[in-house]
């Protein structure tokens, strides 16, 4: 009987590939240097260079010269192409791009442009044993201009983030040019596919693939945005299997790359710029991106790039004339890449210390090189020689750059509008509202429902979130007009737009409204994954206990519970500015709480008041007015809170051992149009409110808004 091996080797070539790869990409994160590296390293061992040289017939038996099993492999190695160019797609930020165009269009341009002419020079002068195909030489000549002259996005912000540099402007500025560099790089490799598919240089095929990819873009970065969006939102709202997102994520990605492929451009493009689209997501939790990730790094990327190891044979470089060849391809990489971008931003407004950063800080190519250099060898553009040099040139300008990079950017002196910058957003870096993705609205129509529908709409047009209006069941009879309680939740979206600078039509375009829930319809709602719950029914709290359908929702919720109570108070118009009473006394974690109300007084144009209240007892014990000291520093951090949101702020002071005593007297002048309180949920057979609070909202008569943990 006759065995077929071809699983069995193909499993053992996986193993190895997966073994050595993870442990060496251990052993090289441990020094410091990027994991890839080691995952790299995997393959040369495994390779002709190690594994063939000292042991090759246990070699060939692991690694045989079989086509099925090369194809098998490399079908997962190409598989990791595509998901590490949709990771590196999800990773950019186009917006950085917009914010000094100037400066990063010109040091991209002639960032790219200088070591790509050197890499077309240097392609021309190389022997003809090294370029495959000798009528093919324009095509390996743009490869190599093209690998010369790109940056990697990831190498570039791993730097960046390990010298501490990511938030400073220069360090934007760096991370800016080596996105719009890969941008550019993906589209030069889609039209040299083209031609490279061609064999020769034909007008009308290049003319072809330029005009496709140009309409491929333009598609994709306007009606392609918003649908990709819609259709991750319609999975996670509608679908209930297990990771629906991310299956809708890797369909959108092959659906893209084939879309490419067709128009006659590599699949490379439509994965990377997939990978743009997804990042834009409006519900793209760190969650659903953690598990992709996970997916892709445990398995896809030390399979790639340990196969990308396998392709490069180091003795190549034992040719004096070949290793001449690859110390001109680093140099000739280096100085171009270096020069170009510092012309780049001399002509765009930096000083000589910032282009020579930049210059540096573009001159890591780690894993974008290497995927460009395995794509030139798949198509024949590049002989295994050529690719070991490009390789080569990628691991060694990569690990020079950080320690070089570091130098450049400590002769870079900090501005006075850069540290202040910087000191405002370490002052936001603990905010919870921009964490916050999407709001869950459960309303009737009583008054406390209009409140936290009016509450929820301009907290959703201010922070530009998906909201979902859900009414719970009732026997009522109601007229189309009572019963839709969204219409006030996209009111007051809409009335707020014109302050948050949001075009009204985005703003309505926030809100959904479900039919009422019927049996386990809110429970089915919280599944789909909500930061923040916004509710307003007739009778929410009696004696510290929840309504029955408030305590279903109090039960299953994960996130604040926004609470409106006393709403037959409330002012009527969407528009009306709103002046809220913040109590800032006593609360264990009211730091949400005053992000919402500071949220709330931008939308309405209206302002803050913080009250603090201090308890005299508290004081004597925490020696010497310690307790004073901490709510004074309280009332501080709310005030520049405000103005770093952009709200009026002021602050009241007052001193009884019943602070609800004090909200009250403040309240009596009745200039308050909604108090914020803050509150820490109790557990027991069931949730419930503390004696505190419930006591305060049995006397309170302003409408007000519980914030509860």
């Amino acid at each position: 009987m006759i065995f077929d091996h071809t699983l069995a080797t193909f499993a053992a070539e996986l193993i190895l590939l997966l073994l050595i790869g993870r442990l060496l990409g251990e052993g090289m994160s441990r020094l410091g240097q990027p994991a890839l590296f080691g995952q790299l390293l995997a393959g040369v061992v495994l390779g002709p260079s190690v594994f063939g040289a000292l042991l090759p017939e246990l070699r060939h038996m692991l690694f045989p010269d079989s086509k099925t099993v090369k194809s098998m492999i490399d079908a997962i190695a190409q598989t990791g192409i595509l998901l590490l160019l949709l990771l590196t797609g999800m990773e950019t930020n186009l917006a950085l791009v917009r914010r000094r165009q100037r400066a990063v269009i010109s040091s991209s341009l002639f960032g790219i442009a200088v070591p790509f002419a050197c890499g077309l020079a240097l392609a021309y002068a190389l022997p003809g044993d090294v370029v495959p195909g000798h009528e093919n030489r324009l095509v390996t000549a743009l490869f190599l201009g093209t690998a010369l002259s790109i940056s990697a996005v990831k190498i570039v912000a791993m730097v960046l983030m390990e010298i501490g540099a990511i938030r400073r402007d220069l360090g934007q500025l760096i991370l800016a040019t080596a996105i719009l560099d890969d941008t550019i790089a993906w589209i030069i490799i889609a039209v040299i596919s083209g031609i490279a598919a061609h064999g020769r240089v034909d007008l009308a095929s290049i003319g072809a693939s330029i005009a496709g990819t140009a309409l491929f873009l333009a598609f994709c970065l306007s009606i392609g945005r918003r649908l990709v969006a819609a259709l991750i939102v319609w999975v996670n709202d509608n679908l209930t299997i297990e990771v629906p997102v991310i299956s809708a994520i890797l369909i959108v990605m092959l659906a893209m790359a084939l879309t490419t492929e067709l128009i006659g451009v590599h699949t490379a493009l439509g994965a990377f710029i997939a990978g743009i689209l997804i990042g834009q997501s409006p519900i793209l939790t760190e969650h659903i991106e953690g598990q992709l990730r996970g997916f892709i790094m445990a398995f896809f990327s030390p399979v790639f790039f340990a196969v990308a190891g396998l392709g490069m044979d180091l003795r190549t470089l034992l040719d004096p004339t070949l290793a001449l060849f690859t110390l001109a391809v680093i140099v000739i990489a280096s100085v171009g890449k270096f020069s170009g971008a510092l012309i780049g931003g001399r002509l765009g407004g930096l000083t000589t210390r910032e282009s020579l950063a930049l210059g540096v800080g573009l001159n890591g190519r780690g894993s974008t090189e290497v995927i460009i250099a395995s794509i030139g060898l798949s198509m024949g553009a590049l002989g295994n020689q050529l690719y070991t040099m490009i390789v080569a040139m990628a691991v060694i300008t990569t690990m020079a750059m950080p320690p070089m990079l570091r130098w450049a950017m400590a002769r870079v002196p900090l501005g006075e509008e850069e540290a202040k910058r910087l000191e405002k957003e370490d002052a936001e870096a603990d905010e919870h509202l921009p964490k916050i993705e999407r709001a869950l609205v459960y309303v009737d129509d009583s008054p406390n429902g209009r409140l936290a529908a009016r509450l929820a709409g301009l907290f959703a047009a201010r922070q530009q979130i998906l909201t979902t209006v859900l009414e719970p069941e009732t026997t009522e009879d109601r007229g189309a007009e009572e019963a839709a309680a969204g219409k006030h939740v996209a009111e007051a979206a809409h009335a707020t737009s014109s302050t948050v600078d949001s075009k009204p039509a985005a703003a309505k375009k926030l809100v959904t409204e479900r039919p009422p829930a019927q049996d386990d319809a809110l429970e089915k709602e919280i599944e789909r994954g909500y930061d923040i719950a916004f509710v307003g029914l007739d009778r929410p709290i009696s004696d510290a206990h929840f309504d029955p359908r408030l305590q279903r929702l109090v039960s299953e919720f994960q996130g604040p519970i926004a609470i409106a109570v006393n709403g037959a108070g409330a002012a009527g118009p969407a528009d009306v500015p709103l002046d809220i009473l913040l109590p800032a006394a006593g609360v264990r974690d009211g730091r949400l709480a005053t992000e919402i109300a500071l949220a709330l007084g931008h939308a309405s144009k209206g302002t803050v008041t913080a009250l603090h209240v201090f308890d005299p007892q508290e004081d004597v014990a925490l020696l010497r007015g310690r307790a004073r000291r901490l709510g004074m520093s309280v009332l501080v951090d709310i005030h520049r809170a405000g103005k770093r949101a952009g709200v009026p702020v002021k602050g009241m002071t007052a001193t009884n051992i019943r602070p609800e005593t004090e909200i009250r007297r403040a309240l009596r002048g009745g200039r308050f149009d909604l108090v914020v309180l803050a509150t820490a949920l109790r557990q027991g057979e069931t949730t419930f409110l503390g004696p505190r609070i419930t006591a305060l909202l049995h006397v309170l008569r302003t409408p007000t808004l519980l914030i509860a943990y």
